[in-house]
């Protein structure tokens, strides 16, 4: 089968964005299912409004899995996104790359090898009355997976369906960096902005920063890109050339022309 430019991009782009967020792992499955059971003790204070309500419907929403025998296949993705923190009771001589969190389509995850550097960072964002992250946008968390595979098959129908399906189906594959960004933005605000009047050391309210290096009292982060966000870029621009390149393929076949004459003929149909 000859495959069209516009396939070949658009193949590629697919590949990539597969890689970038549902590539799978494979866990124990007892170990997987303790994990979920026990991501709840991570919650230190009570949540409010209309983030309870989010965490509730969250809840209901059944993770993406495939159980195979003794383990379970969950499509996790590489770390879209890195927070580095750190603090003079964490040198470098101990904690290389200091206390690290990843953050992936669906929450974040401990970045470091032999401790739970997750833990640790909420346990720091206890004592000035921080949330934890893992409540972070309670339900992408959950569906953030299935949205993902959403958009990779409706990547493949825009691949190969060759009528009608021109722009629509790509659209939130190619905003989703974009959409990442901005919901990651908004829940580091909400954590900054909703701490806890009861904690042990009182800070003024403040957003963490999403890129760069920010500082609250003796800790500092260093937030970045990780290599998830950057293949979603890489996506971006092979789904936006695969686009281009379809559309140009349409009108060579005329059938844009052929939408755009009928829709002509229709109006002056009516007219008259």
């Amino acid at each position: 089968m000859r495959l069209e430019r516009y396939q070949i991009y658009g193949l590629i782009g697919a590949l990539i964005f597969f890689v970038a967020l549902l590539w799978p792992r494979v866990y124990n499955k007892k170990a997987y299912y303790y994990k979920l059971a026990g991501s709840r003790v991570e919650l230190v204070f009570g949540l409010k409004g209309f983030v309870k309500k989010w965490e509730r419907i969250g809840h209901k929403i059944p993770r993406f899995m495939v159980p195979v025998g003794s383990k379970v296949i969950v499509p996790k993705g590489l770390p879209l996104w890195r927070i580095i923190l750190d603090a003079p009771q964490y040198p470098r001589t101990a904690f290389p790359e200091g206390l690290l969190v990843n953050i992936y389509i669906n929450g974040p995850a401990n970045g470091c090898k032999h401790m739970s550097c997750l833990h640790e960072i909420d346990t720091i964002n206890h004592y000035i009355g921080m949330q934890s992250l893992s409540i972070a946008s309670p339900v992408m968390s959950r569906v953030g997976s299935y949205l993902a595979l959403f958009m990779f098959l409706s990547l493949l129908v825009f691949i190969f369906v060759k009528k009608k399906l021109l722009g629509y189906l790509v659209i939130l594959p190619l905003a989703t960096p974009f959409i990442f960004l901005v919901v990651f933005s908004y829940w580091t605000h909400w954590l900054g902005y909703n701490l806890n009047p009861w904690a042990s050391f009182k800070v003024h309210s403040f957003t963490p920063i999403l890129y760069g290096i920010g500082k609250v009292a003796q800790f500092s982060t260093h937030n970045r890109p990780a290599i998830g966000f950057t293949l979603l870029m890489t996506s971006f621009v092979f789904i936006s050339l695969s686009y281009l390149s379809k559309r140009k393929y349409l009108k060579q076949k005329g059938l844009l022309r052929n939408e755009k004459s009928n829709v002509a003929a229709s109006v002056s149909s009516v007219s008259a």
